[in-house]
């Protein structure tokens, strides 16, 4: 008989073991502790007992399904009418379709009964409140396509999928910036500086990435102050570890619409790149829509290939 409860304080080393049974996946932290979890989910401001729903088996927890909200357009508070399953685990030795099944469901009541319209599964952001470092890669965009059980589990139960993107990565060993007249011309007239630990410009990018290292750099023309193009890295810690690499993980690259296609964000991620490298990081990752063919070619461009695919599921 498996019975359904809120998180309780006792719960954290029986979590961890849920999640340490799993088998083996690059997309899942390994191993996970108490710590961690209070770290990175336990200590968030915004976090609801009753949205974290166990499932037990004879006093032995067996699953765990953890139900959010995103926060409201100004980011400065949550929304309740967006709600999302953000994880979901179940141990091997059980019936995991039905268990898992009963766990989402719970999820879905939960949210259900605090105002939610629309539910996602997963995450998409800005609506990733938790789990950045311990699922997944540089940002959170739903479900890899290659945890097919967890795809089949929600398109089973009315997802569908909305959005897809590519995730690229590119091994930084005896990387090298693209050099040619252009980008020599490009180098000439700008500089490149590198900002350690930018401030945060919400309170919900403070509760999500201020837990994170991260490193912004700017693209300047030679005596301006004013950046004409950005490139937000964070450090994929502490999963890449767990890959026994040290990786980077583009956020946000933007380049000024005056200039586009000119060149100049090939030359801001290279030197960006080559910094990043000089720093000891092995890998880069980025996210991009399949439908951005600009930014697709960009990072072909620079070696970037594909390693995998996040689905983005929905629920009206």
């Amino acid at each position: 008989m498996i019975r359904f409860r809120a998180f309780r304080n006792a719960d954290p080393p029986a979590i961890a073991a849920v999640w340490r049974s799993q088998p083996p996946s690059r997309n899942l932290l390994q191993p996970m502790s108490p710590a961690l979890l209070e770290r990175h989910v336990l200590a968030k401001p915004f976090f609801d007992r009753d949205g974290f729903i166990v499932a037990e088996k004879d006093d032995r927890l067996v699953g765990f399904v953890h139900a959010a909200f995103g926060p409201r357009p100004d980011l400065e508070d949550l929304d309740q009418k967006v709600g999302l399953t953000n994880f979901l685990l179940v141990v091997p030795d059980v019936e995991w379709n039905s268990v898992a099944a009963e766990l989402l469901r719970h999820s879905e009541d939960y949210l259900r009964r605090r105002g939610a319209q629309t539910l996602y599964a997963g995450a998409v952001p800005p609506v990733s409140p938790y789990y950045l470092g311990l699922y997944g890669g540089c940002q959170q965009r739903g479900v890899y396509r290659s945890d097919k059980a967890w795809l089949a589990l929600y398109e089973n139960h009315g997802y569908q999928q909305e959005d897809n993107w590519l995730v690229l990565q590119r091994d930084l060993m005896g990387f090298r910036p693209q050099i040619n007249r252009q980008q020599m011309a490009i180098r000439r007239g700008h500089v490149l500086d590198a900002v350690f630990d930018p401030p945060t410009h919400s309170w919900w990018e403070a509760c999500t990435l201020g837990e994170t290292e991260r490193t912004c750099f700017y693209l300047s023309r030679k005596g301006q102050t004013q950046a004409c193009g950005h490139a937000l890295f964070w450090d994929m810690a502490p999963i890449a570890e767990s890959w026994g690499i040290r990786a980077a993980g583009l956020l946000h690259l933007e380049i000024d619409t005056s200039i586009r296609r000119q060149g100049h964000a090939t030359y801001l991620l290279g030197e960006a790149l080559r910094q990043l490298q000089a720093q000891g990081v092995s890998m880069a990752e980025v996210q991009i829509h399949e439908s951005d063919q600009a930014s697709l070619g960009l990072f072909r461009k620079l070696e970037f290939t594909e390693v995998d695919q996040m689905v983005l599921l929905k629920k009206s």
